[in-house]
């Protein structure tokens, strides 16, 4: 459900618009500070550095980005669902997107998939993004009355941008009576 909800984003993202320029997508942006009691690194960490590894990628925490670059993971799984992730990042004014497919028994190499967007696309969905709440949704432990659930969806995000790592996560939120869980469900 998450994936088909992000590739239908990505799809109508790509539907012709007028592009603003660049310099004003930067002024919409957010500085990416961490909020009190963010975790320091992720939720389920050796799975998140192990899918990682496959795709020939280091762990986010530690990677250095310079300028304007930016990155951030979403990772979906952690229960019953396999792992699966999407990797957005901008280079140099560049974007670029990886979907990270589950590895397991039903699937077959590649692993993963280049998403691609126009630049106008990749903006747009960028600034859809930043209104869901991408970088400044809390950590669902900062949150009252979690309702567990056994063998759920859950979801970590990582972003890296302007020198800072952020991460924070959502244990279940389908089924969670948060505003913002429903908010990390439409990123």
């Amino acid at each position: 459900k998450t994936i088909s909800v992000l590739l239908l984003l990505l799809t109508v993202s790509c539907s012709p618009m007028v592009q603003e320029s660049r310099t004003e997508s930067q002024k919409q942006e957010t500085q990416l500070k961490p909020a009190a009691g963010d975790p320091t690194e992720p939720r389920f960490p050796e799975t998140i550095d192990a899918r990682a590894s496959a795709a020939n990628l280091s762990p986010l925490r530690s990677n250095q980005l310079s300028g304007d670059d930016l990155e951030f993971r979403i990772w979906v799984g952690f229960g019953k669902k396999p792992l699966e992730g999407f990797v957005i990042e901008r280079t140099s004014g560049q974007w670029e997107g990886t979907f990270l497919q589950s590895m397991n028994m039903t699937t077959r190499p590649p692993y993963q998939r280049s998403l691609s967007l126009s630049e106008s696309g990749w903006e747009d969905l960028w600034r859809q993004l930043l209104a869901a709440g991408l970088l400044t949704l809390p950590d669902f432990s900062q949150l009252k009355n979690y309702a567990p659930v056994a063998d759920g969806t859950s979801y970590v995000v990582e972003v890296r941008k302007d020198g800072v790592y952020r991460t924070y996560s959502y244990m279940n939120p389908d089924y969670q009576e948060w505003d913002e869980a429903k908010q990390v469900l439409k990123i």
